[in-house]
């Protein structure tokens, strides 16, 4: 066996007290606890006390001591021949003359043979043993004419040792006796107190039969307990709602697959029966990409959602939020603008857009520089390209030909502001509440006619995924700003995006 192994642990018997407390129930635990401190306390109180008891009686058995002495001192130091009355009952005294002859004496036969060696002490109060009793005595050297007289004065000790041991145990009785009652009084508070723990804890079971109605109970005190509640049930409104949003996503994003599947099975059974003419294939081929398109679009989508809440779930849990200057977010701004731009060139639809930077600090112009202060967002570079693409695409899908888009990010007030405007037809207002929710789209008053392509005759599926709004709504959330749209009165629809500055 290595030296290492044999060592012995000290920590060892601690742990092996703390396991078995471990296995017991947390109102055992808070009782046996405080009725442990309440003990030492008790302990603690009752040695002070017989610490203190002993002390007065040794004082007060010190004061009567000096009152036996005092008139025999006084009389001997006045008179070298007196006439000395023997004390009253019970009082121990005994009077020596300088040439060593006992005077005076009430003291018993085995204390008179050491007043001898008392003789020689030097005044004051001390503890003899003769024959097995303890005295406690007071020796006085009065001196006259005749010399050095002693006089000494004694008690037995034992009646002390008696008084301090009822005492004693008078307390430990009474202490017992309140511990005990403390000991009851805990479990009793320990029950009442833990009765709500009790309630949630029926309450958590019935989580698991009735979820979606189901919540913690809170006390009408405003303590940890009541605390506790309202977070959990915080917790629980979170984690219902978001339970909620994924079956209703899981729900919506099947209703929108089955559609553009269901489409594609179609061309593709369509294409195998037209094998033989080319041309009828080809537009079956190019439906069939149209379909497929459609559903790539929702994929990416869907897993463009899915990494904003993921990315929210890490934030919450710590993670650092990014943060980007103004100007980042503007260069991003106009390199979306030029790949809508793109996407537009097919219809005929002008992209335009304005950057208004914020005004500098101490100067009387816009700019950026010179020492100015930057104004910082909670927003990636990629968030605002998300943005961007996705409100000037949806714009872009629902203009005519020849429309016109105009793109603006400027800083005022302290947020960031991001708008964009199209020409087109607007929304109905009955929308516009639940413009922003998944798989929501308008009616067909806000898209543009499908043509068909010239080369093959393939008409395009119309309409997107009913994401691209959401998706909007949820990059601004997580940097901590709001989303909005509303419709132009000289026609055409303006979504307003606001960013909040970094203090």
């Amino acid at each position: 066996m290595s030296r290492a192994s044999a060592r012995p642990d000290p920590d060892r018997p601690r742990r092996g007290l703390v396991r078995p407390l471990r296995l017991l129930s947390l109102r055992a635990r808070i009782t046996i606890g405080s009725t442990a401190i309440a003990a030492v306390v008790i302990v603690l109180l009752v040695l002070v006390m017989r610490f203190q008891v002993v002390s007065v009686v040794a004082s007060a058995t010190r004061t009567l001591l000096d009152a036996d002495a005092d008139p025999y001192v006084a009389t001997l130091e006045v008179d070298s021949d007196p006439d000395l009355s023997p004390p009253g009952n019970a009082q121990l005294v005994a009077v020596v003359s300088p040439s060593g002859d006992i005077v005076l004496s009430t003291m018993p036969t085995r204390v008179e043979s050491a007043l001898g060696s008392l003789t020689s002490t030097a005044a004051g109060t001390s503890i003899i043993r003769v024959s097995g009793s303890e005295y406690r005595v007071v020796v006085e050297h009065p001196v006259n004419q005749a010399g050095r007289w002693t006089v000494v004065a004694a008690r037995n000790s034992q009646a002390e040792a008696i008084v301090v041991d009822d005492l004693t145990s008078t307390l430990s009785l009474t202490g017992v006796a309140i511990l005990l009652a403390f000991g009851i009084a805990s479990w009793i508070l320990a029950t009442a107190a833990l009765r709500p723990v009790n309630r949630m804890r029926r309450e958590a079971e019935r989580l698991s039969v009735a979820p979606e109605r189901a919540e913690l109970p809170v006390g009408p005190a405003q303590d940890e307990l009541a605390s506790l509640a309202t977070t959990l049930n915080a917790f629980l409104a979170r984690t219902r709602q978001a339970t909620e949003r994924e079956r209703q996503m899981v729900s919506d994003a099947s209703h929108e697959l089955r559609t553009p599947l269901a489409i594609l099975t179609t061309q593709l059974d369509l294409a195998s029966l037209d094998g033989d003419d080319a041309a009828a294939l080809a537009a079956h081929i190019e439906r069939a990409k149209h379909s497929v398109a459609r559903l790539s679009r929702l994929a990416n989508d869907l897993l463009a959602l899915s990494r904003i809440e993921e990315s929210e779930r890490r934030e919450q849990d710590g993670d650092q939020r990014p943060e980007t200057g103004w100007s980042d977010l503007g260069d991003e701004v106009m390199a979306a603008v030029d790949r809508v731009r793109l996407i537009a060139s097919a219809k005929d639809v002008t992209v335009d857009f304005d950057l208004e930077a914020p005004v500098a600090v101490g100067g009387s112009g816009p700019g950026i520089g010179g020492g100015t202060h930057e104004p910082r967002y909670r927003l990636d570079t990629g968030g605002m390209a998300q943005l961007v693409t996705n409100i000037a695409g949806n714009a872009v899908s629902a203009l005519p030909r020849g429309g016109g888009i105009f793109v603006s990010w400027r800083s005022t007030g302290g947020e960031g502001v991001l708008q964009i405007t199209d020409d087109g037809p607007g929304v109905p207002e009955s929308f516009i509440p639940v413009a922003f929710d998944r798989f929501t789209r308008p009616d067909e008053a806000r898209k543009s006619r499908p043509s068909p392509d010239p080369a093959t005759g393939a008409i395009a599926l119309p309409g997107g995924s009913g994401l691209g709004l959401a998706i909007v709504r949820a990059v601004a959330e997580r940097a901590g700003g709001t989303a909005s749209l509303r419709n132009v009165r000289s026609g055409g629809l303006e979504v307003t995006v606001r960013l909040p500055e970094v203090e």
